[in-house]
């Protein structure tokens, strides 16, 4: 039987989903030493206030968990130059805006911090990267426009960043369990949960998240290329990554022909270039989802300095939090009351650690303790990982030298502000519709151009082409089950082309793995081509 619309996940499901993708507390301490190590360093030499600067760097290490060691080193340096360029550009915007004595000078913070938001969300969506994403570098950036309060120069706000960033590098490179075994086992152990329990949309989104990880993982190990495996030494993983997948293909749709769900090696990613390229469109998800969090980001912001608050960092960071990844309806909707409560719980804890007036080595101890909880749970539950990250955003922005009061009053506000702003976009302005018919051309044209290059060219020699078109067809997919869930009657009418087109896709995608070597028939080119006329 053909495949049902997917079903709308329930309320209480995504509201108290909290994953387990293995273990995490390696990273979480070695995220605790980035800022402890330096910023001890820092209090022997009598520099206290920088001791927040370098938690900013500190952030470094946190990019790197989950990557294999041929491709971790990269990662590590791009997170770093991002983490140390965005507080030196933060503090900068905020030396100029501070040298006002004007308050509507602040208009540009939340100008500069929306577009960074809006350009990272772009990225981050079209790269497809993993979380979580460019949200400390954006919170950063955004906490480092209010450091000029402390009479720092921008220059200097960079040294000390890059103290907490060459911490986090040189951390993260530690030796450690290769990630592509941890990845398989977290895999493992998520499906056999789904199996044994009652079957729930956490359960499964955690599972397909994990596998989809495991996935990237083996390529970016140098385990398999082009779908097939490359280093035999790795084969048991993703034979063990096979298995799962098709165990949990069976579990998720045992109403479904065999053979119908797809239980192959995928293809390796597209390029960054490429992936870049084709969200470079006004229907595009990485771009609407740009397009909301700036609006919403600068609304929250500038609405916040109409009232008289001096913090537009603080709502920007919350709105794009909510709509950093595109949500759906109601997975943005849960995840906007994760941040309202997890704000107003955070800002509690702050409240708690500015009453207890420690002295710099207890505020360094608190600083880490946030710093290790939150790589803990910045995968697992939104909630809990903006309860730990609220104290170090507002202690990186020089809340401690303010009235407790103020503080808490206006975070409080600049918050409610975000959530409704954030939420507004994501139910006012739907435009799934338009974004999946386009990803449908797409497809299509992608499909077309891999016909053409088959033409004259063996499978193998098409592999940029398969790649692509693997790329579109994920993307289609995607859109389809979005509009599937936030506009059930449009989807209907279209499902049956889209269950067409991805088999179609698919079935090339299978011709072209099983024989690359070996130029298609002319015959079976037309006949692809003749379907998707």
């Amino acid at each position: 039987m053909p495949e049902p619309l997917p079903t709308s996940p329930r309320f209480w499901d995504l509201f108290l989903a909290s994953p387990s993708p293995g273990r995490r507390w390696p990273g979480a301490l070695r995220a605790a030493l980035a800022l402890a190590i330096p910023g001890s360093i820092a209090l022997l030499l009598g520099y206290d206030a920088e001791m927040l600067l370098i938690a900013a760097g500190g952030f470094t290490v946190i990019y790197g968990e989950g990557h294999p060691t041929r491709t971790r080193w990269r990662v590590l340096t791009l997170a770093a130059l991002l983490l140390v360029s965005g507080s030196v550009a933060g503090a900068f915007v905020g030396s100029v805006v501070w040298a006002q004595d004007n308050h509507w000078w602040l208009l540009l913070t939340a100008l500069f911090i929306a577009s960074a938001a809006a350009l990272g969300a772009f990225v981050q969506n079209a790269l497809r990267l993993p979380p979580p994403g460019c949200f400390f570098i954006i919170m950063v950036t955004g906490g480092a426009t209010m450091v000029a309060r402390l009479g720092l120069d921008p220059l200097e706000v960079g040294a000390w960043a890059s103290v907490g960033a060459l911490s986090g590098f040189f951390l993260g490179l530690l030796p450690r369990r290769t990630p592509e075994i941890d990845a398989v086992r977290a895999l493992e152990k998520a499906v056999t949960d789904f199996a044994a329990g009652e079957p729930s949309v956490a359960r499964l989104h955690q599972a397909r998240t994990l596998l989809t990880q495991a996935w990237d993982t083996l390529a970016d190990a140098g385990a398999i290329r082009a779908g097939r495996i490359i280093d035999n030494s790795r084969a048991d993983l993703v034979t063990r990554t096979l298995a799962a997948h098709r165990k949990l293909a069976a579990l998720n749709s045992p109403e479904l022909d065999p053979g119908m769900a797809r239980t192959v090696i995928p293809h390796t990613r597209a390029s960054i270039s490429y992936r870049l390229y084709r969200s470079l469109h006004a229907h595009s998800h990485a771009t609407v989802t740009a397009l909301r969090v700036f609006a919403a980001a600068l609304g929250a912001g500038a609405l916040g300095i109409i009232l008289g608050f001096d913090r537009p960092d603080w709502a920007i960071v919350s709105a794009l939090l909510i709509l950093q990844w595109g949500p759906d309806r109601l997975p943005g909707t849960i995840r906007g009351l994760h941040r309202l409560l997890g704000s107003f719980l955070g800002i509690g804890l702050f409240a708690l650690l500015y009453l207890a007036d420690l002295n710099v080595w207890g505020l360094l101890l608190a600083l880490a303790v946030c710093q290790f909880c939150a790589e803990i749970f910045v995968v697992r539950n939104y909630m809990l990982c903006v309860l730990v990250t609220t104290p170090l955003a507002l202690m990186m922005g020089n809340a401690l030298a303010l009235p407790l009061g103020e503080t808490i009053a206006a975070r409080t506000i600049e918050v409610l502000l975000s959530v409704v702003f954030a939420l507004a976009l994501l139910w006012i302005a739907p435009r799934d519709a338009a974004q999946h018919a386009r990803l449908m051309e797409d497809t299509r044209e992608t499909l077309h151009t891999l016909l053409g290059t088959l033409l004259t060219a063996t499978p193998d020699q098409a592999l940029p082409q398969r790649r692509d078109l693997q790329f579109e067809l994920l993307s289609e997919r995607r859109a389809a089950q979005s509009l599937a869930l936030n506009h059930p009657a449009v989807a209907s009418a279209r499902w049956a082309e889209h269950l067409a087109l991805q088999a179609t896709g698919y079935a090339l995608l299978d011709r072209c793995q099983a024989q690359p070597d070996t130029r298609l028939p002319l015959g079976d080119i037309q006949a692809v081509a003749e379907r998707l006329s």
